[in-house]
Protein backbone atom coordinates (compact mmCIF):
# COMPACT_ATOMS: atom_id res chain seq x y z
CA UNK A 1 0.00 0.00 0.00
CA UNK A 2 3.09 2.20 0.63
CA UNK A 3 4.43 1.60 -2.52
CA UNK A 4 1.25 2.02 -4.39
CA UNK A 5 0.72 5.81 -2.63
CA UNK A 6 4.46 6.53 -3.56
CA UNK A 7 3.82 5.95 -7.03
CA UNK A 8 -0.12 7.23 -7.42
CA UNK A 9 1.38 10.60 -5.64
CA UNK A 10 3.93 11.63 -8.47
CA UNK A 11 2.01 10.30 -11.15
CA UNK A 12 -1.84 12.39 -9.93
CA UNK A 13 0.55 15.46 -10.06
CA UNK A 14 1.92 15.28 -13.11
CA UNK A 15 -1.50 14.41 -14.63
CA UNK A 16 -3.05 17.66 -13.10
CA UNK A 17 -0.26 19.58 -14.14
CA UNK A 18 -0.95 21.05 -17.71
CA UNK A 19 -4.51 22.24 -16.36
CA UNK A 20 -3.50 23.71 -12.94
CA UNK A 21 -0.26 26.28 -14.34
CA UNK A 22 -0.73 29.38 -12.80
CA UNK A 23 0.54 31.10 -15.90
CA UNK A 24 -1.47 31.40 -18.63
CA UNK A 25 -0.29 34.68 -20.35
CA UNK A 26 -2.72 36.39 -20.21
CA UNK A 27 -3.54 39.58 -18.13
CA UNK A 28 -6.21 38.78 -15.96
CA UNK A 29 -4.96 39.67 -12.32
CA UNK A 30 -6.30 43.17 -11.47
CA UNK A 31 -6.47 43.47 -7.67
CA UNK A 32 -5.09 42.89 -4.20
CA UNK A 33 -7.10 39.75 -3.55
CA UNK A 34 -5.97 38.08 -7.31
CA UNK A 35 -2.53 38.89 -5.95
CA UNK A 36 -3.58 37.38 -2.88
CA UNK A 37 -4.95 34.04 -4.53
CA UNK A 38 -2.61 33.45 -6.80
CA UNK A 39 0.40 31.83 -5.29
CA UNK A 40 -2.15 29.00 -3.96
CA UNK A 41 -4.30 28.79 -7.43
CA UNK A 42 -1.57 27.72 -9.58
CA UNK A 43 0.33 24.72 -8.21
CA UNK A 44 3.52 25.41 -10.03
CA UNK A 45 3.96 28.15 -8.14
CA UNK A 46 2.39 26.57 -4.81
CA UNK A 47 4.98 24.01 -5.30
CA UNK A 48 8.32 26.36 -6.09
CA UNK A 49 7.20 28.15 -2.71
CA UNK A 50 6.79 25.31 -0.52
CA UNK A 51 10.16 23.24 -1.83
CA UNK A 52 11.72 26.96 -1.32
CA UNK A 53 10.96 26.78 2.26
CA UNK A 54 11.20 23.48 2.70
CA UNK A 55 14.66 24.30 1.26
CA UNK A 56 15.33 27.06 3.08
CA UNK A 57 15.16 24.46 6.43
CA UNK A 58 16.67 21.48 5.48
CA UNK A 59 19.60 24.21 3.97
CA UNK A 60 20.07 26.34 7.44
CA UNK A 61 19.53 29.19 5.87
CA UNK A 62 16.57 30.48 7.49
CA UNK A 63 15.47 33.70 6.16
CA UNK A 64 18.34 34.42 3.79
CA UNK A 65 16.62 31.92 1.51
CA UNK A 66 12.89 33.41 2.03
CA UNK A 67 13.46 37.14 1.69
CA UNK A 68 16.25 36.15 -1.35
CA UNK A 69 12.98 34.65 -2.95
CA UNK A 70 10.42 37.51 -2.17
CA UNK A 71 12.65 40.17 -3.30
CA UNK A 72 14.25 38.30 -6.85
CA UNK A 73 9.64 38.01 -7.52
CA UNK A 74 9.48 41.35 -6.63
CA UNK A 75 12.23 42.69 -9.02
CA UNK A 76 11.16 40.06 -11.75
CA UNK A 77 7.19 41.51 -11.44
CA UNK A 78 8.53 45.07 -12.19
CA UNK A 79 10.60 43.84 -14.70
CA UNK A 80 8.27 41.29 -16.64
CA UNK A 81 6.12 44.47 -16.35
CA UNK A 82 8.23 46.74 -18.38
CA UNK A 83 10.14 44.26 -20.24
CA UNK A 84 7.56 41.55 -21.17
CA UNK A 85 7.86 37.69 -21.48
CA UNK A 86 11.18 36.34 -22.74
CA UNK A 87 11.78 32.72 -24.57
CA UNK A 88 12.10 30.21 -21.72
CA UNK A 89 10.43 31.69 -19.20
CA UNK A 90 7.83 28.64 -18.90
CA UNK A 91 10.88 26.47 -18.97
CA UNK A 92 12.49 28.49 -15.94
CA UNK A 93 9.56 28.33 -13.49
CA UNK A 94 9.70 24.39 -14.11
CA UNK A 95 13.09 24.54 -13.40
CA UNK A 96 12.38 25.83 -9.95
CA UNK A 97 10.48 22.79 -9.19
CA UNK A 98 13.24 20.54 -10.63
CA UNK A 99 16.23 22.25 -8.59
CA UNK A 100 13.93 21.73 -5.54
CA UNK A 101 12.73 18.45 -6.11
CA UNK A 102 16.51 17.58 -6.75
CA UNK A 103 17.72 19.47 -3.54
CA UNK A 104 15.35 17.04 -1.42
CA UNK A 105 16.53 13.87 -2.97
CA UNK A 106 20.05 14.92 -2.77
CA UNK A 107 20.72 16.44 0.68
CA UNK A 108 24.41 16.81 0.37
CA UNK A 109 23.94 19.29 -2.28
CA UNK A 110 20.88 21.05 -0.70
CA UNK A 111 22.89 24.53 0.04
CA UNK A 112 24.37 24.62 -3.78
CA UNK A 113 20.66 23.90 -5.21
CA UNK A 114 19.02 26.03 -2.59
CA UNK A 115 20.80 29.18 -3.76
CA UNK A 116 19.83 28.74 -7.70
CA UNK A 117 16.13 29.21 -5.69
CA UNK A 118 16.14 32.83 -6.09
CA UNK A 119 17.41 32.96 -9.43
CA UNK A 120 14.67 30.75 -10.62
CA UNK A 121 12.09 32.75 -8.49
CA UNK A 122 13.10 35.79 -10.80
CA UNK A 123 11.15 33.71 -13.44
CA UNK A 124 7.90 33.32 -11.28
CA UNK A 125 7.56 37.05 -10.54
CA UNK A 126 8.73 37.84 -14.00
CA UNK A 127 5.48 36.27 -15.20
CA UNK A 128 3.59 37.35 -13.09
CA UNK A 129 4.41 41.41 -14.03
CA UNK A 130 3.44 40.07 -17.56
CA UNK A 131 -0.15 38.64 -16.40
CA UNK A 132 -0.59 42.09 -14.52
CA UNK A 133 -3.45 44.06 -15.83
CA UNK A 134 -1.31 47.58 -15.76
CA UNK A 135 -3.83 49.54 -14.00
CA UNK A 136 -3.79 46.63 -10.90
CA UNK A 137 -0.03 45.82 -11.33
CA UNK A 138 0.79 47.48 -7.40
CA UNK A 139 -2.27 46.06 -5.70
CA UNK A 140 -1.53 42.53 -7.46
CA UNK A 141 2.39 42.39 -6.80
CA UNK A 142 1.55 43.44 -3.27
CA UNK A 143 -1.26 40.29 -2.67
CA UNK A 144 1.47 37.90 -4.75
CA UNK A 145 4.39 38.99 -2.53
CA UNK A 146 2.44 38.89 0.71
CA UNK A 147 0.75 35.59 0.12
CA UNK A 148 4.17 34.23 -1.38
CA UNK A 149 5.79 34.85 2.19
CA UNK A 150 3.10 33.03 4.00
CA UNK A 151 3.31 30.09 1.49
CA UNK A 152 7.27 30.21 2.15
CA UNK A 153 6.87 30.44 6.01
CA UNK A 154 4.42 27.27 5.92
CA UNK A 155 6.99 25.59 3.75
CA UNK A 156 9.49 26.00 6.36
CA UNK A 157 7.54 24.47 9.08
CA UNK A 158 7.39 21.76 7.28
CA UNK A 159 10.92 21.44 6.30
CA UNK A 160 11.55 21.14 9.68
CA UNK A 161 9.59 18.44 10.32
CA UNK A 162 11.09 16.95 7.12
CA UNK A 163 14.45 16.95 8.76
CA UNK A 164 13.23 13.99 10.58
CA UNK A 165 11.82 11.70 7.79
CA UNK A 166 14.08 11.40 5.22
CA UNK A 167 11.70 9.33 3.20
CA UNK A 168 9.08 12.06 3.42
CA UNK A 169 11.59 14.00 1.98
CA UNK A 170 12.40 11.75 -1.13
CA UNK A 171 8.87 11.11 -1.85
CA UNK A 172 8.05 15.13 -1.63
CA UNK A 173 11.16 15.90 -4.41
CA UNK A 174 9.77 12.92 -6.64
CA UNK A 175 6.35 14.38 -6.57
CA UNK A 176 8.27 18.19 -7.44
CA UNK A 177 10.33 16.19 -10.37
CA UNK A 178 7.21 14.70 -11.52
CA UNK A 179 4.97 17.51 -12.13
CA UNK A 180 8.25 19.78 -13.24
CA UNK A 181 8.37 16.91 -15.76
CA UNK A 182 4.55 17.21 -16.71
CA UNK A 183 5.09 20.55 -17.17
CA UNK A 184 7.77 20.13 -19.09
CA UNK A 185 6.30 18.28 -21.43
CA UNK A 186 3.23 20.23 -21.63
Amino acid sequence: MKRLAQLLVPATLALLAAPVLAHSGHDHHHALQDGLLHPATGLDHLLMLLGTGILAALSGRRLALPLATLAAMLVGAIAGRQLGAFIGMETLIAGSLVVAGIALLLPRRQSVLAALMPLLALAHGWAHGVEAAPAGFWPFTLGFVAASAALLAAGYGAGLLLRRHQRVRQFAGGGLLAFAAAALAG
